[in-house]
């Protein structure tokens, strides 16, 4: 399903909270890097970027093109519990394509990434 989504253009974002134990960070990694996608190499190579939040570091982002996945430092698998206003941030700035400043930001914004 979600290589159909990119396939089509749409965006597409993944998150996980970093004490995630039912859906990990590794877990989701790898099954990422199993994807049927064209942008799967690129994205596999772009750089982990950190993501702030208020000036914090909140977690940090990968992305290529249409494809966002994000992990959320201090979370579990309930991350909007564990992290409000992280999760709350991160979802404002991705279908927003804005930072906390109302630029294009890490989480949001839609470039070719680096090439």
């Amino acid at each position: 399903m979600v290589e159909k989504l990119l396939k089509e253009g749409m965006r597409v974002l993944l998150y996980q909270g970093q004490r995630d134990l039912r859906v990990g960070v590794v877990q989701v990694e790898a099954w990422v890097k199993t994807m049927k996608w064209e942008g799967i190499v690129e994205y596999v190579n772009a750089e982990r970027e950190i993501w702030k939040v208020n000036g914090e570091v909140a977690g940090y982002v990968q992305k290529w093109k249409s494809f966002t996945n994000v992990v959320v430092l201090g979370g579990g698998h309930l991350l909007p519990t564990d992290q409000p206003l992280n999760s709350q941030a991160m979802i404002e700035d991705w279908v927003l394509e804005k930072d906390r400043e109302g630029r294009q930001g890490a989480v949001g914004e839609t470039s070719e990434g680096s090439e």
